[in-house]
């Protein structure tokens, strides 16, 4: 799941000054026009942290709808909330939240609409990815999915689930009933061991709807004995109960780069496409990360974009737009974040995006401790590339 993983951030944006244009003093020339305007992220703005009163409390992973008429629905990863004294593992159980967030800026209260309960998802209901379409389960063709990612009570290992609902602001969405949809790579029960402890599996979605009904493009992060990696399927949804999950096929990793020039790997990422220019832009960590505490959270992440039919082909090289960094958000350490798309996945200009993204502090500010834990600084800010 990605609570593995957030700071306000500014950016200082310099004015050029014009000479004096009429001085007699001076002989007649050309005057040089002033250099157009460097793309540039806007100044990041909080979009939601939970309030100061209420301690031990973590926000991070959203995915946000833009709707018609301006409001953007937002779903994210957060614990219910616990009294102070209450254990660490009480404290830390993702459910799935989600807040309306009105044009003038207002939002409506953050709700719990995806809670662990079955046996597959008995500890964690994460990293949300929410697609409209049609979705037929049972007697009922549902508007709305919601893939997530799952965590067990007994096992490290997650695994990748469904849910649905005909209302984006449902109370509940109501979970497939077979289970995971995309299950961990290994066949024996349990945990699989390798040298730095359990492989993770199964999760982190991003799904984009490929014909505005039952057919979508599923993607999602994988660990396991092979290593850290991205895979996609097209898959076929139309019929729960003649679900085709295709075939998994390795995301192309061409043109990803660690910041000192090297091959990088991809994983916890989200997508978004521009149907027009026929581009899919993604935002990724970069690596690698920092060596003090939280190890697991990177500095910066990078919005990169490649041509959605190459994509599709396996074929092409990643190009970078922009980076999200410490010294633009002001925080140290930034991640999980979720384009604004509509409800379908798509944006109307790749080289424009905004983003949610998700903020974390670092050593010496936190410590991996039960009081002092890096998620209790996860708070969700947002930004748009200019």
């Amino acid at each position: 799941m990605k609570l593995r993983y957030i700071f306000p951030m500014f950016v200082l944006l310099a004015a050029l000054g014009c000479g004096e244009i009429d001085n007699p003093s001076e002989p007649d020339g050309p005057v040089n026009p002033p250099e157009p305007a460097k793309p540039a992220w806007s100044e990041p703005e909080l979009a939601f942290a939970f309030p100061e009163t209420e301690k031990k409390r973590y926000s991070y992973c959203p995915v946000i709808l833009q709707q018609e008429n301006g409001d953007r629905y937002v779903y994210m990863c957060a614990n219910p909330y616990a009294d102070p004294s209450a254990s660490l593992h009480d404290t830390i159980i993702d459910n799935v939240y989600m807040f309306v967030e009105h044009p003038d800026g207002t939002r409506t209260e953050a709700k719990s609409v995806l809670q662990p309960g079955e046996v597959y998802d008995s500890h964690h209901t994460c990293d949300p990815s929410v697609i409209q379409g049609e979705f037929k389960m049972g007697d009922t063709v549902y508007k709305y999915a919601m893939f997530y990612t799952t965590g067990r009570n007994e096992y490290d290992y997650c695994e990748l689930a469904v849910a649905f609902s005909n209302d984006l602001n449902a109370d509940r969405w109501v979970k497939y009933t077979e289970g995971p949809i995309v299950k961990k790579t290994w066949d024996t029960e349990g945990d699989l061991a390798w040298s730095g402890g359990n492989c993770w599996g199964v999760g982190q979605p991003s799904a984009i709807s490929l014909d505005k009904k039952g057919k979508v493009l599923l993607a999602y992060s994988i660990g396991d004995l092979k290593g850290t990696r991205e895979a996609y399927r097209i898959i076929d949804m139309s019929d729960m109960s003649k679900l085709d999950m295709g075939t998994q096929r390795s995301m192309i990793t061409n043109g990803l780069k660690k910041s000192d020039g090297s091959q990088d790997i991809a994983s916890n990422l989200d997508f978004a496409v521009d149907l027009d220019n026929d581009r899919i832009i993604m935002i990724r960590d970069v690596r690698p990360f920092p060596k003090s505490y939280p190890t697991f959270i990177p500095a910066t992440m990078e919005v990169m974009y490649l041509s959605f039919s190459g994509f599709q082909q396996n074929v092409g090289t990643w190009k970078k737009l922009a980076q999200i960094t410490p010294e633009l958000s002001g925080f140290p350490r930034n991640h999980n974040a979720g384009f604004v798309r509509d409800n379908f996945g798509y944006i109307d200009n790749y080289r424009t995006p905004t983003v949610y993204f998700t903020v974390s502090k670092q050593s010496p500010d936190v410590y991996e401790t039960a009081e002092k834990m890096c998620c209790w600084t996860y708070d969700i800010y947002k930004t748009t590339y200019k």
